[in-house]
């Protein structure tokens, strides 16, 4: 008899099934598609993979106006995409390893989950006291006739770089892509729908991404509806032939409706309905990461497994959603947290050091106040998902600009340019004054 059956191993089922086993749960964990779901496979680190071999291409060319070299590069894909793949394989060896170290049993298969108390994979039934459903998510998929259309799962398996991609979808995924394939050397177009990329984010922060795409020469249309004239691809007046489309229009939660409601689960269009501590609304089931619905993020995703581990050993822990980081791996980088929303206080990274020592300096710090305290951040720059994690911490604990700008950042470094944010927040809400942090 398991403690936990934990169904999917993506991140939410990962940290959960880890969780649990570290306090001496006896676990079970069934993946079908390999360790680490879709964050592992077909997501996060592929997707950051890229982003890294694009950065280095992006530098390799400028750097004959640094005189180092011609800044001439040929990219071998095939070896390109094996180094993808043995990174993959490495950090799910890695999970695996940390599973097999606390005693969690491992199950390749399709899991059945016939009720509260029992799972059945490949015909074999396995006991449990709770079951944690974290099948995650799958593409949406559009339809252009006469074009080769890709998903965000199978853009991975393209055995050749394209000379020439239409992304359509300017979300997350949408301008991750464009950017990162627009490094790597194709020719790229980028269609939104919506009047701004990045649509549920403040204007601000779409205008920005679209500015500097535009800079570095990908096709961005906004405000637009895409379809097929003549065997063409048209987008308002504009007609286009790329060789092919890649779709990054959102994605579906895993969801076998029939077994749900045959367990009395609850579900909507978003996903598995549950409540704060991830319980859903049968007993002894709870549900974590993408198949909620709640938010599309790998860290997310770990923090719901955590949460649930937690209340099936009986603490009561509550989700929090008010501080959590969100990055886009575009380039320059981009990442927010909190509210953006009241007084801005913006430090631009032309101004800061190490930006200029990198040749780097794109982008800006914005932190966002009311009546003393830190509501929000937007970083936009180089680095900027690594440095989104001092004003998440700082945001969590109510803390204000001061406590931010009176603490000493190394130098030369990029989060000083947080810093200098929040020395310019205090200048604006005390009159020229910045109070030392007590």
């Amino acid at each position: 008899m398991y403690d936990a059956i934990v169904v999917g191993a993506g991140p939410g089922g990962y940290a959960c099934a880890l969780s649990l086993a570290k306090e001496g749960a006896n676990v079970c964990i069934i993946e079908r598609n390999g360790l680490g779901g879709t964050c592992t496979q077909r997501g996060c680190i592929p997707t950051k993979y890229l982003h890294a071999m694009g950065d280095l291409a992006r530098r390799v060319r400028a750097s004959k106006r640094y005189g180092i070299g011609d800044g001439v590069i040929s990219i071998n894909y095939d070896m390109l995409s094996a180094g993808m793949r043995s990174t993959i394989s490495r950090i799910a060896s890695g999970m695996r390893l940390q599973l097999r170290q606390h005693k969690v049993d491992t199950v390749s298969g399709e899991a059945s989950v016939i009720s509260s108390g029992i799972v059945e994979v490949g015909g074999a039934r396995y006991e449990t006291r709770n079951v944690v459903l974290a099948t995650g998510s799958i593409p949406k998929t559009i339809d252009l006739p006469g074009y080769e259309m890709l998903t965000t799962d199978s853009v991975f398996e393209l055995q050749s770089l394209p000379e020439s991609i239409l992304v359509i979808g300017g979300g997350y995924s949408g301008c991750e892509f464009a950017s990162i394939l627009n490094a790597l050397g194709c020719r790229v177009w980028l269609a939104e729908s919506q009047g701004s990329l990045l649509p549920e984010q403040p204007k601000i922060v779409g205008d920005t991404v679209e500015k500097y795409m535009k800079l570095d020469g990908i096709s961005v249309f906004t405000g637009v509806m895409t379809g097929v004239h003549d065997g063409r691809i048209v987008m308002g007046r504009d007609e286009i032939d790329p060789e092919v489309v890649l779709g990054c229009v959102g994605r579906y939660p895993a969801l076998d409706t029939d077994r749900l409601d045959m367990l009395g689960v609850k579900y909507g269009d978003r996903g598995i309905v549950v409540d704060a501590e991830m319980q859903t609304s049968a007993d002894n089931i709870y549900a974590v990461g993408d198949v909620t619905g709640a938010y599309e993020l790998a860290h997310v995703a770990t923090r719901q497994g955590e949460v649930a581990a937690d209340n099936i050993l009986g603490r009561h822990t509550r989700i929090d959603y008010t501080t959590i980081p969100y990055c886009v791996f575009t380039y320059p980088e981009v990442a927010m947290v909190g509210r953006l929303e009241g007084s801005a206080s913006t430090a631009q990274m032309v101004a800061n050091a190490k930006a200029n020592c990198m040749g780097q300096t794109r982008g800006f710090t914005s932190v966002y106040t009311k009546n003393g305290t830190l509501l929000g951040a937007l970083i936009v720059g180089a680095h900027a998902s690594e440095i989104i994690g001092e004003a998440a911490l700082a945001i969590r604990m109510g803390l204000g600009p001061q406590d931010v700008a009176g603490t000493i950042h190394a130098h030369p470094t990029l989060p000083e340019a947080l810093a200098d944010a929040a020395a310019a927040a205090c200048m604006h809400e005390a009159e020229g004054v910045c109070p030392r942090p007590e």
